[in-house]
């Protein structure tokens, strides 16, 4: 991510411009990435709506079914506790580096690292072990695709956050010059900030009505 940055400049603003390009580009990614989770947050909202009860209003709506178990609020709480764990630990490594610390760096990467990889086993599971399919219509199917972008989130998280550890124990990074810490940094804190809204979200409107 950095190699083209380490080019020689042909002039004193190249390397300024270049980091910029690169700081943009990441962001906008992960800007575009934040539009399509809120259209599927708004989709989940309008189907909620949508779930009203039948000719017999004691029924409820027609999601969930009768006698399906939700999925379990202990684990999502756990698995939303060890992502935003993850961004803790990675703006710890960030301040590592920002501050010449190369333990510091090393040691928040490995533990952000490591939390990434077991929440995505978590929600992977967790997603299988749900009675629901998306054949049972297009409420559970934007649940089972909010999560599923997540697991998306997730797995490029672990190879962003390979690539970082790699680099930082080969010290390819310093003090003046980690911008691939910074530009990952957007996609990591949005990674911890999605399953939040989703938390919240199914916490103040739940599927059940």
């Amino acid at each position: 991510m950095e190699a083209a940055i380490s080019a020689p400049a042909h002039g004193a603003g190249a390397g300024f411009s270049d980091e910029r390009k690169v700081r943009l580009g990441f962001l906008f990614y992960v800007l575009t990435d934040v539009t399509f989770v809120i259209f599927l947050l708004v989709s989940y909202v309008w189907l909620r709506a949508y779930n009203t009860p039948g000719t017999d209003p004691t029924q409820g709506g027609w999601f969930p079914f009768k006698g399906m178990a939700l999925p379990d609020q202990t684990t999502t709480n756990m698995l939303v506790v060890l992502i935003v764990a993850s961004a803790v630990f990675f703006f710890i490594a960030q301040r590592g580096i920002a501050m010449g610390n190369q333990l510091l760096l090393r040691l928040g990467l490995v533990v952000a690292l490591a939390l990434v990889v077991v929440t995505l086993v978590m929600q992977a599971r967790f997603m299988g072990a749900q009675q629901f399919a998306a054949k049972d219509g297009s409420f559970a199917s934007t649940w089972l695709l909010l999560s599923g972008y997540h697991v998306y989130h997730l797995a490029i998280g672990v190879f962003l956050g390979l690539a970082l550890t790699i680099r930082a124990f080969r010290g390819k990074y310093t003090r003046e010059r980690h911008l691939g810490l910074v530009t990952v940094g957007y996609f990591w804190y949005w990674m911890a900030l999605m399953p939040i809204l989703v938390w919240l979200m199914m916490t103040l409107l739940p599927p059940k009505i």
